[in-house]
């Protein structure tokens, strides 16, 4: 069902009044009327009345019926009264012919009123004819004029009436529809406008409780306060500590100061004055006069008609920010125990110098400095004391570096340095000089003893020297070449200075073709064991000792004291002691096999010593080959018991459980500490060779050789001397209670099948 309308809606208020008025007349009239009629003798008329009473009140309480159902009845009730009138009471009634059609357009409308007035009209028509309309002296049948005439006024008239009553009622409708229009319009309008009033304070609490600061500035400002601000949001006050009317009326420019980058605060100037958006990150004041970072964006407002009318500014503090970045950069260019330059920022900053010195600015120089023995500190003194050594060092460094308006001191690891030093020279000379005096002033600055917690340390230092620029350098390169001169002014007794050349270079990359040849050369088979006899004063063989030798691909020999250090620097070490200890195994089954079960000596690194699992490597091989743990004497280096001596000890006793026996090689030369050795379980002690090559001619070789044979017979030790190469020394030891010797006056380091060979000859030849 379609919703009514406003006129629809009063016209079934209007019925529904209208038909309780019409039945209450309808009865107090009717009562009279049928007494009357009773009276003479009109049954007719009483008989129409009681019908038109019971059907108006059947209309008055069916309403379930439809509107226009309910109307049509009434109009044929009107029309059945009208007609009985008419017919019993005479013409005198015809005036309620007019009512169904004023009725109709009241309540139905146009078309309906002017279909009842032509039932109306014909009703008349009809009537007249009927002769129940008096037409003057005509008789009944006979005046068809008159009824016409009667027919036609009645319908003019009524015409006029309904269509009059209609149309106001139209206009009434139509008007009704415009207001209801306007009415609706202006709800509607209402309520948008709430709307927007509502999203409006919304919008003002947003932005008032923003945590960004907000800005709004106009465009119509003067020469004296360009854009002045309008609004300023709760942020901003907050933030700031302005008061709101402190600013309302000034230049947005007023919080820019002494420390804002003038280049910022005129760009966004230049942008602004464009009529452009811009941003940027500036250094801003509070009211207290406060630096504070904050990142702003100013965006142009335009009205509807495109016209730029204000300024929107919405700025947000960065501060923390700002401190982040500056921590991680200082993480990522700074070195956090010295807070010196790291290794990015000097490689950074070498290249600028580099671009410098290439473009005829000076020759410069890189010094690469390291610590000498700083590893022992750490070792023995643990890492709190090796750092507060480092501060120690990073600080005279710095000082001296401004005192002499050096460029940059960096640490790039552990105990090493690097300076660099810019536009010493103009020529190669003149930068050579400069940079080797500026080194030996740090030698010096660093060569005094540093004092931790009540200790002093020794902090000397070996210094690499390379000049820049040379054609094809870079960063890289140089600090290369500054690492290996240090390396050579190491290898040279350290606390010196050495200066980067070529032969150095040539030198490093056949270090480097060694180490990488050398980590292949167990699988190419390019390793073997030698062994040395040996013996006592008669020349009978006691033992002997395993010695790696290498001959590449090539069939040239690689002299132990050259890949030794490699392998140990390297790390490579360990797998060729692995390989050493499993090869001596082998050695002792064929001297076994051939009758000559000698104790074998094999040489063992710190390094190899101290992997967490030597002992059960030992083990291993032992179970793995089946030779006897007693046949194997394992010679340490007296610098294994600088660092973890405990542990070294403990694994010491746990090898010397399962029958293994352990010698000190190169004794006297290194970290003697009696104390220590009483501890360990020790089998034998090696003397030097340096110590018996000048014996029995040097008196102080001598002196210190009877005093190791003496504190071994103490400690019930065996001794054996090596580097012994003539009989007059082979003497001396034996008088002074050497019973062991090896040298090449006995025998010279072997291959395996040639030992095996000379001692089956030389029990031949003693048989003989």
């Amino acid at each position: 069902m379609a919703p009514l309308t406003d006129i629809a809606h009063w016209r079934t208020h209007i019925f529904s009044r209208l038909l309780s008025i019409v039945l209450v007349l309808g009865i107090g009239t009717a009562i009279p009327s049928i007494v009357l009629a009773a009276e003479e003798g009109l049954w007719a008329l009483i008989a129409v009345d009681l019908v038109a009473i019971g059907w108006l009140l059947a209309v008055w309480r069916l309403r379930n019926w439809t509107y226009h159902t309910r109307v049509l009845h009434f109009i044929a009730i009107v029309f059945l009264v009208s007609t009985g009138m008419i017919v019993n009471v005479g013409p005198v009634a015809q005036i309620y012919m007019i009512g169904p059609p004023v009725f109709a357009a009241v309540l139905l409308g146009r078309r309906q009123a002017l279909s009842a007035l032509g039932i109306s009209t014909v009703l008349i028509l009809l009537l007249s004819l009927e002769g129940q309309l008096k037409t003057g002296h005509a008789a009944a049948g006979a005046a068809l004029l008159p009824s016409w005439t009667i027919a036609l006024n009645f319908f003019f008239i009524g015409a006029l009436i309904t269509v009059s009553c209609s149309t106001l009622l139209q206009k009434l409708e139509s008007s009704l529809g415009h207001l209801h229009g306007v009415a609706q319009s202006l709800e509607e309008g209402k309520d948008a406008l709430h709307s927007l009033n509502t999203e409006l304070r919304l919008t003002a609490a947003a932005v008032a409780q923003l945590n960004d600061m907000v800005l709004i500035a106009g465009t119509d400002g003067t020469p004296e306060v360009p854009w002045p601000i309008i609004f300023a949001n709760d942020a901003f006050v907050r933030r700031t500590g302005f008061a709101r009317e402190a600013v309302l009326g000034r230049s947005m420019l007023m919080f820019s100061g002494a420390g804002s980058d003038p280049a910022v605060v005129a760009g966004l100037v230049e942008a602004m004055g464009r009529g452009e958006t811009a941003s940027a990150e500036v250094l801003t004041y509070t009211a207290s006069g406060a630096p504070a970072w904050t990142e702003i964006e100013i965006v142009p407002f335009r009205d509807e008609a495109g016209v730029h009318t204000h300024w929107v500014v919405v700025a947000r503090d960065i501060g923390e920010r700002k401190k982040a970045a500056t921590a991680i950069h200082r993480l990522a260019y700074y070195d956090v125990l010295t807070e010196l330059p790291n290794r990015r920022y000097l490689l950074e900053r070498l290249d600028a110098l580099l671009l410098e010195a290439q473009s005829g600015q000076g020759w410069g120089a890189v010094v690469f400095i390291d610590l000498d023995h700083f590893k022992y500190v750490n070792d023995a003194r643990g890492h709190a004391t090796g750092d507060a050594l480092l501060r120690t060092v990073a600080k005279r460094l710095s000082t001296l570096m401004q005192e002499e308006k050096g460029d940059t001191v960096a640490r790039i690891g552990g105990d090493e340095f690097v300076v660099l030093l810019p536009r010493i020279g103009h020529d190669h000379e003149s930068a050579r000089q400069a940079a080797l005096l500026h080194a030996e002033r740090l030698r010096d600055a660093l060569s005094s003893a540093v004092e931790v917690d009540g200790n002093r340390y020794n902090a000397s230092a070996s210094l690499g020297v390379s000049l820049l620029p040379h054609p094809g350098q870079s960063a890289a390169d140089l600090l290369r070449e500054a690492d290996t001169a240090m390396y050579h002014a190491k290898a040279r007794g350290r606390n010196g200075v050495a200066l980067f050349e070529a032969s150095m270079r040539t030198e490093s990359e056949q270090r480097l073709t060694l180490e990488r040849d050398l980590a292949g050369a167990i699988e190419r088979g390019e390793l073997q064991m030698h062994l040395q006899l040996q013996c006592d004063i008669d020349g009978t063989p006691t033992g002997a000792e395993m010695l790696m030798r290498w001959q590449r691909a090539d069939g040239r020999f690689v002299p132990p004291d050259v890949f030794i250090p490699i392998a140990e620097a390297s790390g490579l070490i360990v797998p060729l002691g692995e390989w050493a200890l499993h090869q001596a195994c082998l050695s002792w089954l064929r001297l076994n096999e051939a009758g000559y079960p000698l104790p074998l000596s094999v040489n063992v690194s710190p390094m190899q010593f101290s992997q967490t699992d030597f002992v059960a490597q030992v083990r291993a091989v032992l179970e793995q080959t089946g030779v006897p743990a007693g046949q194997l004497i394992l010679e340490l280096t007296e610098g294994l018991l600088i660092k973890d001596r405990e542990a070294t000890i403990a694994r010491m006793h746990a090898l010397a459980a399962i029958g293994i026996r352990f010698s000190i090689d190169d004794f006297g030369t290194g970290y003697s500490n009696l104390g220590y050795l009483k501890r360990m379980p020790l089998y034998e002690l090696k003397i030097d060779k340096s110590f018996i090559r000048d014996t029995p001619d040097d008196a102080d070789g001598a002196a210190i050789v009877r005093s190791i044979l003496a504190m071994a017979a103490h400690l019930r030790l065996r001794v054996v001397a090596e580097g012994v190469e003539t009989r007059t020394q082979a003497d001396f030891l034996s008088a002074n209670g050497c019973p062991t010797m090896q040298g090449y006056l006995f025998a010279r380091p072997q291959p395996l099948a040639l030992v095996i060979a000379a001692l089956q000859d030389a029990t031949s030849t003693h048989q003989a």
